[in-house]
């Protein structure tokens, strides 16, 4: 037996994540344009896909999909940090808040070539989520609902 539980590793994943980002976001805090410049991909090397995989589409699998765009949850990310760093606040707060968005908004779910060209290219829905869709109260299912993807749970 290890010495951290399957829930543990997962907590230490998204916290590792979110200490990662906190130290991209102080090399370029002072960015006037406050873009993040980090490869949307970051998440896949510092978070094991077994932590975040939910499912697969009921017409199979084939391609990854992160359930909320990568490129939103970077930018979340940055915008946590800005705005604990805007309000004088210790930006170590921040770093847990991020951590906290990441366990409840990075998911994958395995879904059809199809499926992903008709929710990336048909809808639209490549880097961002549906009208109306927030990190205050929306669904991580979203996109896949709108393009009417049906996921055998795991």
């Amino acid at each position: 037996m290890g010495r951290f539980t399957y829930d543990e590793l997962r907590q230490r994943a998204f916290e590792r994540a979110a200490w990662v980002l906190r130290h991209f976001w102080e090399e370029q805090q002072d960015d006037e344009k406050r873009e993040a410049r980090v490869h949307t991909r970051i998440f896949d090397p510092l978070i094991h896909q077994g932590y975040i995989n939910v499912g697969k589409s009921r017409k199979g699998g084939g391609h990854i999909e992160h359930l909320v765009p990568c490129v939103m949850l970077r930018d979340q990310a940055f915008q946590l940090f800005w705005k604990q760093r805007d309000a004088g606040r210790d930006i170590a707060e921040a770093e847990k808040a991020v951590a906290e968005m990441l366990g409840r908004f990075l998911r994958v779910a395995h879904i059809s070539s199809e499926e992903a060209h008709h929710l990336d290219h048909v809808l639209g829905l490549k880097e961002r989520m549906p009208d109306g869709w927030s990190f205050e109260n929306g669904s991580v299912m979203a996109r896949l609902v709108v393009a009417n993807i049906e996921l055998e749970f795991q």
